[in-house]
């Protein structure tokens, strides 16, 4: 079945067409239908059909322009274009967005019909090479890393000798030279589909990450090896990747995993010891959903069926040193959910409670002395139940808040420079991740998540909340016409910067100048609008 989306600002058109699909026998699935392109576009994302049969000449962004845009966010959607106008200049540039059919009204549902399986049949025959070419990559690649994990298996089980493994390493493309070395496991439970999910997820996160390397051994277990130039360095390295996985496959996956990081060694032969330790961390965290453990964390199991909190053997600080500020509701949760009920009823418990996470603040970053709290301060908070967990928030945010200035953030600097160059040139359309990583001194792999660990945003979502910001000074000047702020903040497309500005907002360009009381009488008639054209070619 391929499913078919039809844009056309003459409705009896739409109906048309909708009817025709109907008769197909189920190959073709009518998935919905807009009368010009400004309103297709979003549901096109939304949706991505395989095929999009669109008029060419309709108001407020016309055919051509919308497959523009659809080439380039979906290319793997086919065109069909109708018109009522028989000029060569429309078929050109239909011919130059690769389209699959150029079609004149009236629409004959029988040729309709024809086009349709013409384009079906291309799409069947393209998907059967791609699966043939994936099929045969797939071996080839497959039987490399089936011994590659061996391999390295091999190497973490203590079975070769330092010789051995610098030969391996050599012919597997494996770098192995390195002053110390941490060994880390995750445990993700899932089934066959999840298992997909996890391998694609981890590839996208450590792809291109030349101090770590990672194979999955066996179906459920996840190792990875950082190879660092100093022990406490590369632990953190350890801690940043493994809060990175947790994080990514509880969003994507809607999995936890369970994460044992080992000890630093400085020699390969001390990798099944490392190894080992992370293996036994992994253990540790068996009666729990999920988590991340150290190897100093270990001491006894946790009692069955108790909820893992702070106070136990993984301390709070060992969770706040790579803690960001959108992740205190978890930490919250994590703190006071394995607390009983009737235990918070006391104010004497919640008085501990808060003591003890004032305590655990202060030995983040040695600082006892700025900690030190008023007991009658910290007692009326634990007055009541809402007024113990926002303290306890805001003690959180504090010591986050703390370790950012204090400069604990590895990349600030990198991170800045990234930002004041974004600041410069936002401007630019072509302004990508891969210019500002290499702006920044790292690959657009690393640069990606460090920039989301350190700003809470997106590469993507940073540079739109940057343009938006000046589009909306821009307007708040009520001069300049809709389509030079849209060039002027990095958007080529008025139609398209306008979608995203309300998007962003909850407004479109013109009502937020309106809000903001622009002086509209001052504004040429002629740029209060972004322009669009009417089959009668007036300006709209």
């Amino acid at each position: 079945m391929f499913r078919v989306f039809v844009v056309d600002d003459e409705e009896i058109i739409r109906t048309g067409i909708r009817n025709t699909l109907e008769k197909t026998e189920g190959r073709f699935l009518f998935t919905g239908e807009a009368p010009d392109g400004e309103m297709a576009l979003p549901v096109l994302l939304e949706l991505k059909p395989d095929i999009l049969v669109t008029d060419v000449r309709m108001p407020f962004m016309d055919g051509l322009e919308l497959a523009a845009l659809v080439r380039k966010s979906m290319p793997w959607v086919r065109i069909i274009f109708l018109s009522g106008h028989d000029e060569f200049e429309y078929a050109q540039r239909a011919v130059s967005l690769q389209a699959d059919a150029y079609i004149l009204k009236p629409v004959d549902s029988r040729k309709l019909i024809e086009v349709l399986d013409r384009t079906a049949d291309r799409i069947v025959e393209e998907q059967r090479m791609l699966r043939t070419a994936a099929q045969y990559t797939r071996r080839s690649e497959g039987e490399r890393d089936v011994l590659r994990s061996h391999f390295l298996s091999e190497l973490l089980a203590g079975g070769l000798s330092t010789a051995q493994a610098i030969d391996g390493g050599r012919e597997w493309g494996v770098p192995l030279s390195a002053r110390c070395y941490v060994v880390c496991q995750a445990e993700c439970s899932t089934d066959s589909a999840g298992r997909q999910q996890v391998r694609a997820v981890v590839d996208h996160l450590l792809a291109g990450q030349e101090d770590v390397v990672w194979f999955f051994e066996g179906s459920d277990r996840l190792v990875w090896m950082i190879l660092g130039d100093e022990e406490s360095s590369a632990c953190d390295r350890a801690y940043e990747i493994a809060q990175s996985i947790r994080h990514e496959l509880r969003r994507v996956v809607e999995i936890d995993c369970r994460i044992g990081i080992g000890g630093a060694v400085d020699r390969l032969s001390g990798l099944p010891q490392s190894c080992q330790q992370a293996r036994q961390a992994v253990e540790w965290l068996r009666s729990l959903p999920g988590g991340i453990a150290g190897h100093g964390d270990l001491s006894a199991p946790p009692e069955e069926g108790r909820r893992f909190d702070f106070r136990a053997n993984m301390p709070l600080v060992e969770k706040l040193r790579h803690a960001r500020l959108e992740d205190i509701p978890e930490l919250l949760d994590i703190y006071f959910g394995g607390v009983k009920e009737d235990d918070l009823q006391s104010v004497l418990y919640r008085y501990y409670l808060l003591m003890d996470l004032v305590v655990t603040a202060a030995r983040l970053d040695n600082a006892d002395q700025d900690w030190k709290k008023d007991p009658q301060q910290v007692l009326h908070a634990a007055g009541s139940r809402e007024s113990t967990l926002q303290y306890a928030e805001d003690t959180l945010r504090q010591v986050i808040g703390r370790r950012a200035v204090s400069g604990n953030v590895r990349y600030a600097a990198e991170i800045r420079r990234a930002q004041a160059y974004i600041a410069a040139h936002y401007s630019e359309e072509g302004l990508s991740l891969h210019t500002v990583a290499a702006e920044a001194g790292f690959s657009p792999n690393h640069f990606s998540t460090v920039f989301s660990q350190e700003t809470g945003e997106t590469f993507v979502e940073y540079l739109t909340r940057v343009r938006i910001d000046a589009a909306k000074e821009k307007l708040r000047s009520g001069r300049e016409r809709m389509s030079d702020i849209a060039f002027d903040v990095g958007y080529h497309d008025p139609n398209y910067f306008s979608y995203i500005f309300k998007k962003r907002t909850g407004l479109s360009p013109r009502d937020f100048r309106a809000a903001c009381g622009a002086d509209m009488e001052k504004i040429p008639e002629e740029n209060k609008e972004i322009k669009g054209h009417t089959d009668s070619g007036k300006i709209l």
